[in-house]
Formats: C-alpha cells, sequence, structure tokens
C-alpha cells in the first residue's frame, strides 16, 4: 500500500509545503511519519493479508456461555480455520458453530461438546484474512496532520531544510521521536494538529495487540 503523495498530504492538512521544501524531503517526512502511524497503532493497520495458524488463547465473555478467540490482525475479512489444541491433538472447529465479530476481530464460540471440559485457556490456532483493501481515508488525514506538524517543527528547531525529524525543541520543550516512543503512544507535539490525529487514529489503536 504505497504511501500518501504530497499533494493528498497538502491537501488533507491543507497547507502549502512544497513553497519551501523540496521533494526529496517531503517524500522522506512522509515514509517516516507513516511508519511512525504503524507504530503508534502497533502494527495492526492497513495492509490485508492472510494469516496462517494464529494463536491465541480462548477467553470467558463475562457470565455467557461464549468463549472469545481475540485475533491480532483487524479488520477481520473472514475465517478459513479454527483449531484448538489438547496436548499436541489439533481438532477443527465446525466453522458453522461459530459467531463473527469483523470490526474488532473477534471469534465466539459455544461451550458444547468437549470445549466445555476445556473451558478458558486452551489455545486456538486460526487461519484467516484480516486487515483493509485500502487505507481509510481517516488514516490519511491523521498522516497529513502530522506531516504538517512535523516539518513545521522540524523547520523552528532546525532552522534549515534538509534535516528529518528525529527530535526537535522549541523554546525550552525538546523531545525525541522513535518508533518505540511511537509504541507507548506518542504522536506529536500535542498541537491542535496531533490531537486531531490522535483522535482520529484512535479506533485503529488496540493496546496489547501486537
Amino acid at each position: 500500500m504505497a504511501n500518501p503523495t504530497i499533494s493528498e498530504i497538502q491537501i488533507n492538512a491543507n497547507v502549502n509545503l512544497t513553497a519551501n521544501h523540496d521533494n526529496t524531503y517531503l517524500l522522506n517526512m512522509i515514509d517516516i511519519v507513516y511508519e511512525h502511524v504503524k507504530a503508534y497503532c502497533l502494527g495492526t493497520l492497513f495492509e490485508r493479508e492472510t494469516i496462517i495458524d494464529e494463536r491465541n488463547r480462548s477467553y470467558v465473555r463475562g457470565r455467557t456461555s461464549k468463549l472469545v478467540i481475540r485475533l491480532r490482525k483487524f479488520p477481520l475479512v473472514s475465517v478459513m480455520t479454527v483449531k484448538y489444541r489438547v496436548g499436541s491433538t489439533d481438532t477443527s472447529i465446525d466453522l458453522t458453530e461459530v459467531d463473527l465479530d469483523l470490526v474488532n476481530s473477534k471469534i465466539y464460540l459455544y461451550w458444547i461438546g468437549p470445549l466445555y471440559k476445556i473451558r478458558r485457556g486452551w489455545i486456538t490456532l486460526t487461519t484467516y484474512v484480516a486487515g483493509h483493501a485500502s487505507r481509510p481515508s481517516i488514516v490519511d488525514t491523521a498522516i497529513a496532520l502530522l506531516v504538517a506538524e512535523w516539518v513545521n517543527a522540524d523547520d523552528r528547531a532546525a532552522n534549515q531544510e534538509g534535516n528529518i525529524l528525529s527530535g526537535f525543541k522549541i523554546g525550552s520543550y525538546a523531545e525525541s521521536y522513535s518508533v518505540d516512543n511511537a509504541k507507548v503512544g506518542n504522536l506529536g507535539l500535542g498541537t491542535t494538529r496531533s490531537i486531531r490525529a490522535e483522535m482520529l487514529l484512535k479506533k485503529y489503536r488496540k493496546p496489547g495487540v501486537v
């Protein structure tokens, strides 16, 4: 899935970046921000893919009769196989007996037959398809807002073009950026742009799912 273009960034953030910055600089900045956003969303974003035999543990959903498998990638598109493992033996589950939550990438199963004896904590192996066929437009908007903020911060901190933002200092305020920093939830300076970007990306950030 290709990065947003410079033109798309300028339209979505309502800014003119090409007047004072060359394309190479801007494309590099877009690439860095894109990777930062993916890290912020804990690697669960964007590309559609097939995941084979993903291992998860089931858990009990409240006081209902359902067991839940929370998959790591989302949104869920389809499920090909679900198996539960006891010892070293894998047993396939009839897919007509499961309910799918496509938005939240969860599979619900009933405690019937051998599953009732196993209950919570049994290991599942699931083969499924998840992800977006194309990048959501609100994600593009969030990326554009962050690019605009980072370019502005880079200009003010370095007072020159050609540097790619790995950190910034405005007055007495300084902060560094890295993928690790993004994973713990740091997006930007806390300006209107990054606050808005965080709001847009909130639904795509799933703490604990990597």
